[in-house]
């Protein structure tokens, strides 16, 4: 009876080891990446300035299915992102390291608004001082 137990275990390791290792059934999942664009371009005044800013800004989650809440939540995204965007003068726009600034304090701020931890990085498209 032992010996009949072992071998089935030994034959179901053996047909079973190489459909894992082909399929990749590891235990690893794979990172999935979605992009959302909030928006037509943002264009917000500089402050203290009398020069505008233009940004196109695409947020990157690591998760699917958050498109209908972040729809749902478009115009408080945009306000929370012009209202960072507002607080710029014309050195910060200069400044080199001002755009990965942004990018964590837009990250932080929006995963605190919508109470989620999903945003893990923005794209800046265009990002224009005129």
């Amino acid at each position: 009876m032992k010996k009949r137990i072992v071998s089935f275990l030994l034959i179901l390791v053996i047909v079973c080891a190489p459909v894992f290792v082909i399929t990749g059934c590891s235990g690893d999942e794979k990172e999935v990446y979605v992009e959302y664009i909030p928006g037509d371009v943002f264009t917000v005044n500089v402050h203290e300035s009398n020069r505008i800013l233009k940004c196109g800004i695409v947020l990157v989650l690591n998760k699917e299915g958050l498109e209908d809440m972040l729809d749902a939540n478009r115009t408080r995204i945009r306000d929370r992102i012009i209202f960072i965007l507002r607080d710029l003068n014309e050195d910060d726009v200069r400044r080199t390291g001002t755009q990965d600034d942004l990018r964590e304090r837009i990250i932080e701020e929006l995963n605190e608004m919508l109470d989620i931890e999903n945003i893990v990085e923005v794209i800046f498209n265009d990002y224009v001082m005129g």
